[in-house]
């Protein structure tokens, strides 16, 4: 047994407990608080000394920033930046210098600054393409711009004007371009590795030897930019108008580009704002790329494929020769030419005969503009903004081209007498200007000054037909930004009404105009790339 007497110091009353476990506890607490304070403290100093590590970090590279548009002023005010001084070694080793100290911000402001003051980018390519050749007063060569962001303030409302500067031989490597207009800059020698291209416009840019690793570029425009085949399969593309006119596929450059099966839908609209119906039908189509003729005589059609130019994108059937065998025209986009293949008997065509047009033939149309009972070719150019005219000497061979300015970037090209003279005139959708051209003829295969009309955004497609049963032809557009179809009503004398527009599917790009319900009325049919659909609107 335990001897409590003996055992006394197992005697303690509640109060001797707490007393002694306080004694304890309370030390360990203040060192805890205190070791807690110290230390919240010492990160709050921390922050404070990043916050103002951060601050004077910003107000130096506001300061850099300033002291170097003061100066750029100065030597602008002195006459020093101009063509005839010419002191541009300073200007450039000054520019240098700053642009070593910048931070990508800064970086990006500067190149705004100095487009603003035209010492870059001091070309003209208000039609896409440079057309003069002027050097840049500050070089930009050679020097780091990775992780730059360059967007325009208003995003796609209106985009960042850097047309036509010299970007070549520099490092932007996981850069960002987002709704910026680069028509006609140059990337020559660049690592745009990893670079972003969203809502811009590269129409005519050069990426000649630029390594391309890893780019992507969206909803952009790529007309006639000069970039080959193995840089296109370095980079991805989504939505994107390619250097020959086309739409690209949503590819990537880690996977291999194959035709895709597509399920084209069949939509059924009564042309009316009050009803509609619908009917669905559903079919497949694969992508066809190359000119082929194909016979249906025998249960396994056969095949015979002749070449044409680079990028062929557009097709017309005439009897070019008036020998009562139709032959082959092709718009090349790629070449800048046209090719003829004359039909040589049984359905076989003879090798083709090129003929130069305007840059990147995106349309062409066979017809004779000079009634001289000898269909002649008229093609659209994307890039020069003209449609080419090839008059038929006879035998099927045609005379060098003769050229007329229409809108920016037309994208197809009609051919019909719209003033009831007994002359064909040339009507022309302008991707780019969102407006149709027409252009009257006016006697001996010459024609009169574009009068242009606005319709939809970004028109893709035209036909000419009498819509209102009037005898006089009007012009419907497919309008693929505004998933729209423009009507636009003869007036007479070849002049037209302002536009009545009406809604179809997704990016509508083709447009044809038919009779397709036997009432004597046409009708409007559009192919709509987005949305997968055809729409059908009957007129009431």
């Amino acid at each position: 047994m335990v001897d409590f007497n003996k055992r006394v110091f197992w005697h303690f009353t509640l109060k001797d407990i707490l007393s002694i476990i306080s004694s304890v506890a309370i030390p360990i607490a203040l060192a805890i608080y205190t070791t807690i304070m110290s230390q919240q403290q010492k990160q709050q100093a921390e922050k404070k000394q990043q916050f103002d590590f951060e601050q004077s970090r910003e107000l130096r590279q506001q300061t850099l920033y300033d002291e170097f548009l003061n100066n750029i002023y100065k030597l602008d005010k002195d006459g020093y930046l101009n063509d005839t001084r010419n002191p541009w070694a300073f200007a450039n080793a000054y520019y240098r210098a700053a642009h070593r100290q910048w931070d990508t911000t800064r970086k990006a402001d500067v190149i705004e600054f100095l487009k603003e003051k035209q010492l870059i980018g001091r070309n003209n390519c208000s039609g896409g393409c440079r057309t003069t050749n002027l050097d840049d007063i500050i070089r930009l060569n050679e020097l780091s711009f990775d992780n730059i962001r360059l967007a325009s303030d208003t995003g796609v409302l209106n985009k960042l004007n850097l047309q036509c500067i010299l970007f070549d031989q520099l490092s932007m490597s996981n850069g960002e371009f987002s709704s910026v207009n680069l028509n006609g800059a140059s990337f020559d020698g660049a690592r745009l590795d990893k670079v972003k291209f969203d809502g811009s416009s590269l129409v005519c840019v050069s990426f000649n030897g630029a390594n391309l690793a890893g780019a992507h570029f969206s909803n952009s425009d790529l007309s006639g930019a000069k970039i080959t085949e193995d840089q296109i399969n370095q980079a991805s593309f989504h939505n994107v108008t390619m250097p020959n006119g086309k739409k690209s596929e949503n590819t990537s450059s880690t996977t291999t580009k194959q035709p895709i099966a597509q399920t084209t839908t069949t939509i059924k609209t009564e042309m009316s704002t009050t009803s509609s119906s619908t009917t669905i039908i559903t079919a497949s189509s694969t992508e066809e790329t190359s000119l082929s003729t194909l016979s249906t005589t025998t249960t396994t059609p056969s095949i015979a494929t002749y070449a044409v130019g680079r990028g062929s994108i557009s097709v017309a059937v005439a009897d070019v020769n008036i020998d009562s065998k139709p032959d082959i025209v092709t718009a090349n986009t790629d070449s800048n030419t046209i090719s003829v293949l004359l039909n040589a008997g049984n359905g076989t065509f003879s090798l083709q005969v090129t003929y130069s047009v305007g840059s990147v033939p995106s349309s062409v149309v066979v017809a004779d503009v000079n009634t001289d009972s000898k269909p002649d070719i008229v093609s659209a150019n994307l890039v020069s903004n003209t449609v080419s005219v090839l008059l038929n000497r006879g035998n099927g061979t045609f005379a060098p081209q003769i050229t007329y300015v229409v809108g920016a970037a037309p994208h197809s090209v009609a051919v019909a007498d719209v003033n009831n003279d007994n002359k064909p005139d040339i009507v022309t959708a302008n991707q780019n200007s969102h407006t149709v051209s027409v252009l009257l003829n006016i006697g001996n295969a010459t024609f009169s000054p574009q009068i242009t009309y606005a319709v939809g955004a970004d028109p893709r497609s035209v036909a000419v037909v009498d819509m209102n049963s009037d005898n006089k032809l009007d012009i419907i557009t497919a309008n693929t930004k505004s998933n729209t179809s423009s009507i636009l009503l003869n007036t007479g004398n070849g002049t037209f009404s302002s536009q009545t527009t009406y809604t179809v599917g997704g990016n509508p790009w083709s447009v044809a105009v038919i009779d397709v319900n036997s009432d004597n009325k046409p009708d409007i049919v559009t192919a709509n790339e987005n949305s997968n659909t055809v729409s059908v609107l009957l007129q009431c």
